[in-house]
């Protein structure tokens, strides 16, 4: 076997490296490790195992370890020690990287190329699976240090050597570059960002030639110009060859970070160099690399190959700058896949009968009809595709969901196919319309075999909202074809198994199943054919509002059967819902899909037996009431429920009424003349209502029973407070009784009878609260809580806060009291409007500064955390929340406090800060959806409130400013706005001080700017290369803090642009170095206005000019 060479400098300073660590481990001890990793990874007991895991763990946990770890990596024979070594660096050096020194990052790279060069071959042959942590350890050197300087990005260059000797160095070498494609596509977790210029520079600098070397290594292949004389080598190499093109081709080239719980990539954003896929021959040569995996029976090649093809049918449109190109590439897919359906090869295999089916779903999906009617095979394609989706469907139980992609083929074909009327294929319609007979067909198997308790290895989609919702828009698209003929024949089977069911002649499991699934599917077809245009056959049937009248009819008279009989299931329950919210999308809805002529809705209502659309109303809001007061136990039925309530009540319709002229219909306004909504209002906290007490867990479902009936209350009562207080009482009575004890003692609260009752009070005001769309309705709410406004101790509100100090330790009761203080003190929509000689926006932040203070003192005390998300963070996340509605609520003159010496603002922010900074930066970014208030807390209060946030110490202040860098590098657009402006606070708040007369203040922040130089500084780098690399959409928001950046760290400023200039290859420095010239141009040292804005021009000029320069 050759040999790599492994004599130059780079390989001596590895071995100098390791022969120096040498000392740190004696062969006793490596043998001693080596038996321990047997036993980890091989004990014959638990005990011996758990034994070897405690001594090796502290190995794994400290970042001193790694030389000793190194030094068993370079002589150790053992495979398990070699595992082990390889795992516990790969941790430690991620967690640890910035600790290690150039030098040892320099030969630890090295080391590895130079052990892989000799070793590796034999690895692979004695113990294969010690090769790929080795693999994965040097990838993830390389892309931890790839943005620390060119010495480190020159992998092609080393790895070409592999490339040149025995097959085995070939296959380690196509590892490597595969290894490498994975670790550096942008992925969510810490430092993403940071991750994401890495992938962005790997993208242009190394993956062309990484992909180039894939395409001519498959080109020998198939040409033979390799000579591999063991078929299991040669296997082998072409599999890690084509997984290697695989990964450059679904590389996130626009680092997007895409949702990776789906295998489907909408489309591949190729770059436009990427010249070699525009040859005619590419498709052609993964068509018969497919094939010949195929005859040798090497399923995961074949797989592959059509994975790749997948890929190449979604490159971009405007990848292919001649059409006739593209249509040549077209013509390849067809051609192929044409024959791989006329032979079956492969289709066998699973694995390859999914890939085809995402195939041609892909090539659906990236061409219209008209393209691919253009192609000279069309006719034979198409019907092949025909024949194979019949097929698929008679066998429907063989992988379900691969079918997914054939019927969505199918249903994309349906809108152009209408659309095109005569011009389209005659035969397709017709193959439409038969394919969507079966599938109907397959979806009652189906459900008979999940009934009976066939044993199957497919997910049951009653059992799967996600897997239904999918296969009911593949219908609802399917049946927009022939909608008269589809819906016909689904009320055939409705009859059908209504007829079998009520003669009992088939099992009540089955008759359930099977009309779950038919009621799903009417939904699903009224769903879909609201906005529709008529196909060719449906032009002389029956007009869609009477057929939807037919299939309504049908299910409001099973919905009053079994209500009556109270025998449905949850499944058949969840399936009305589904039917009678498609139904009121249609004719009712907000999001009407079509404008409902009167007449319209009239027939609709006659062909129910109805007398008019508010009787159809009617049936709706008749199935609700029954679901909220016999259904309780169902979540699933008590959640859509009372979301089909809200919409309907948020309702609105237009409607043009016989003359022609537009008439406003808001549906609720409807609800309110309805009886059962009339009763509701009058019985809402009635315990008829079950849903309302059955478990805390349904505390979420009153917040949105309230929103909704708060919707309606106030288009009733408007501003009347009599009919509001009548409204309240429930509410009143338990509040009342729960401040009366608190008045006793405030631990009287703390007894497990209140709980529920409180938590539950809490999440009906905060629903309320939603309700409160503007002045009038929160005037109300407001005046109801601050009941004593000339006293305010003795107010309901006060309730809150000492509900608070007895419960302050228990999430189930403070997350719902502080998200309803949050929304109580939130002026949305400008609602909260008080008087100008009224106190009470004052009372009001003083009520949220107490709860803050209350719940932010206690939770900063306790060190004990079982749940650290549910019971700090979250918490802290809401208070947040809620003190920043109150701080930006603008009812509130702050300056009164300190001018009758009120602490209430002080204290509360500075125990916010606090908050703050008990968040390390690691929590921040694994809990930044809960955490997001945390940002926007900071830019309020570095914009209104600069001197309180100057009382801090320069380190904690240096701390909330690392997480405004952090916060740049988000992924969140409102997180990276807040963090731009608030840096933009702090610096306009530095040059106002500097530019004063002398202060406690202004010595505050020259003491801060020189114990902490460095923390602005990195925001100014950080900004910079944000620019340069066109990763921050706004350069308005971006050049408002750069701007005082620059002017207040121009000494800086200048080193940092002959960095980024020296940076660059020579040719370009020149033109960089004029670009920064230009960006300086005519900006004046100040921060006005005008000054920045000049700026911002200049910047957006920079930043497009620097994205020409690679």
């Amino acid at each position: 076997m050759a040999q790599v060479d492994c004599s130059g400098e780079s390989s001596r300073l590895g071995r100098a490296c390791f022969a120096r660590v040498l000392s740190a481990m004696d062969p006793q001890q490596l043998s001693q490790l080596e038996a321990l990793c047997n036993s980890l990874y091989n004990a014959t007991s638990e005990a011996e195992r758990h034994h070897a895991h405690q001594t090796l763990l502290p190995l794994v946990q400290n970042a001193s370890s790694m030389l000793q770890l190194q030094a068993v990596l370079a002589h150790t024979s053992s495979p398990h020690a070699l595992i082990f070594s390889t795992t516990a660096l790969m941790k430690l050096i991620t967690s640890n990287w910035t600790s290690v020194s150039d030098t040892q990052k320099e030969e630890m790279r090295n080391f590895l190329f130079d052990y892989l060069a000799k070793n590796g071959p034999d690895l692979y042959r004695s113990a294969p699976m010690a090769v790929s942590p080795l693999v994965r350890l040097l990838c993830r050197v390389i892309k931890l240090a790839w943005m620390e300087g060119p010495q480190y990005q020159n992998v092609v260059e080393r790895v070409s050597t592999f490339l040149t000797h025995s097959p085995l160095h070939w296959v380690m070498g196509l590892e490597i570059y595969t290894d490498l494609t994975t670790d550096m596509q942008p992925s969510i977790g810490p430092s993403m960002a940071r991750f994401r210029r890495t992938a962005l520079s790997f993208r242009d600098s190394a993956l062309p030639a990484i992909f180039t070397i894939a395409i001519q290594t498959l080109q020998q292949v198939t040409n033979s110009a390799i000579n591999v004389t063991d078929k299991a080598e040669e296997r082998r190499l072409l599999k890690q060859v084509l997984q290697l093109a695989c990964n450059c081709l679904s590389f996130d080239f626009m680092g997007t970070i895409p949702d990776e719980t789906s295998d489907e990539q909408s489309t591949v954003m190729i770059p436009h160099t990427w010249n070699m896929l525009r040859e005619e021959g590419i498709p052609k040569l993964f068509f018969d690399l497919f094939s010949r995996a195929c005859v040798q029976q090497w399923s995961e090649c074949a797989q592959l190959c059509l994975q790749c093809l997948v890929l190449l049918a979604a490159l971009r449109r405007s990848f292919f700058q001649k059409e006739e190109d593209r249509a040549k590439s077209l013509a390849s897919m067809v051609q192929g896949t044409t024959g791989v359906l006329a032979s079956k090869l492969g289709l066998s295999d699973h694995g390859c009968y999914h890939q085809l089916c995402r195939l041609l779903g892909k090539i659906n999906t990236q061409h219209n009809l008209s393209e691919l009617c253009a192609s000279e095979q069309f006719q034979v394609w198409i019907q092949e595709v025909y024949s194979f989706t019949m097929d698929s469907l008679r066998h429907w139980e063989v992988m379900p969901n691969s079918k997914h992609y054939l019927l969505g083929f199918w249903a994309a074909m349906v809108s152009p196919v209408i659309l095109l009327q005569d011009k389209a294929p005659k035969a397709l319609e017709t193959y439409i319309q038969q394919i969507t007979t079966a599938y109907v067909e397959s979806r009652l198997f189906m459900a008979e075999a999940s009934a009976q308790g066939d044993n199957f290895d497919w997910d049951d989609p009653l059992q799967d909202e996600v897997l239904r919702a999918e296969q009911l828009e593949v219908l609802s698209n399917l049946g927009r074809c022939r909608y008269q003929d589809t819906a016909q024949f689904i009320m055939k089977h409705f009859e059908d198994v209504s007829r079998l069911g009520q003669q009992g002649a088939v099992p009540q499991t089955v008759f359930e199943k099977k009309m779950t699934w038919i009621v799903y599917m009417m939904g699903a077809l009224v769903g879909g054919h609201a906005s529709a245009k008529a196909s060719r056959a449906d032009t002389d049937c029956a007009p869609t509002h009477v057929v939807n009248g037919e299939l309504a009819g049908r299910i409001f008279r099973l919905v009053n059967l079994t209500d009556q009989e109270g025998s449905a299931s949850e499944s058949l329950e969840l399936a009305y819902l589904y039917f009678l919210e498609q139904f009121r999308k249609v004719y009712i809805g907000e999001h009407a899909k079509q404008v409902v002529q009167q007449q319209v809705s009239e027939r609709l209502a006659t062909v129910l037996g109805l007398e008019d659309e508010n009787a159809v109303l009617g049936l709706l809001i008749k199935k609700i009431g029954k679901n909220l007061q016999h259904r309780y136990r169902n979540e699933s039925v008590v959640k859509k429920t009372l979301a089909l309530f809200h919409d309907l009540a948020a309702g609105i319709n237009i409607v043009h009424t016989s003359d022609r002229s537009p008439h406003l219909i808001v549906s609720g306004r409807l609800l309110l003349k309805n009886d059962m909504v009339k009763y509701i209002l009058s019985n809402h906290a009635s315990p008829e209502f079950g849903f309302l007490n059955h478990s805390l867990d349904y505390g979420k479902y009153r917040t949105m029973y309230y929103h909704t009936l708060g919707k309606l209350l106030f288009m009733d009562v408007r501003d009347n407070h009599e009919s509001f207080e009548k409204f309240m009482e429930p509410q009143g009575c338990f509040l009342n009784t729960l401040w009366q004890q608190s008045c006793q003692n405030v631990q009287l609260l703390r007894q497990e009878s209140y709980k529920g009752p409180l938590i539950g009070l809490c999440r009906d005001l905060r629903g309320i609260g939603l309700a409160c769309t503007s002045s009038e309705p929160y005037s109300m709410l407001f005046d109801w809580l601050v009941d004593n406004p000339k006293n305010p101790t003795a107010s309901r509100v006060t309730l809150f806060s000492r509900a608070l100090d007895a419960w302050w330790d228990d999430p189930q009761v403070t997350t719902p009291l502080l998200k309803f203080m949050a929304e109580f003190v939130y002026n949305k929509a400008q609602r909260i409007t008080f008087d100008q000689s009224s106190p009470n926006g004052i009372l009001l932040f003083r009520e949220a500064s107490t709860i803050l203070c209350t719940y932010g003192t206690r939770i900063l005390q306790r060190t004990q955390f079982q749940d650290l998300y549910v019971e700090k963070y979250k918490g802290i996340g809401v208070a947040l929340d809620m003190f920043s509605h109150a701080l930006h609520g603008n009812y509130t003159n702050f300056g009164v406090f300190e001018l009758y010496s009120d602490n209430s603002l002080s204290r509360s922010m500075a125990l916010a800060l606090r908050m703050c900074l008990a968040i390390p930066l690691s929590e921040l970014n694994a809990y930044l959806k809960a955490l997001k208030p945390y940002y926007q807390f900071l830019e309020l209060a570095t914009r209104g409130h600069m001197s309180k946030v100057m009382e801090l110490e320069p380190g904690p202040l240096t701390l909330l400013l690392q997480s405004v860098e952090e916060g740049l590098l988000s992924f969140e657009t409102g997180v990276c706005m807040q963090c731009c402006a608030s840096v933009d606070n702090v610096i306009s708040h530095f040059h106002l001080q500097l530019n004063s007369r002398p202060s406690p203040e202004q010595e505050r922040v020259r003491r801060f700017l020189s114990e902490a130089p460095q923390c602005l500084q990195k925001i100014l780098h950080l900004i910079f290369q944000l620019v340069m690399t066109g990763e921050f959409s706004s350069t308005w928001s971006i050049s408002r803090p750069l701007l005082g950046l620059i002017l207040l760290h121009e000494t800086y400023f200048l080193q940092l642009k002959e960095q980024l200039v020296n940076s660059q290859i020579e040719e370009r420095r020149a033109k960089l170095r004029g670009y920064f010239d230009d960006l300086m141009a005519n900006v004046e040292n100040n921060l006005t206005t005008k000054n920045k804005d000049h700026f911002t021009r200049n910047l957006y000029n920079f930043a497009q000019q620097v994205r020409t320069l690679s």
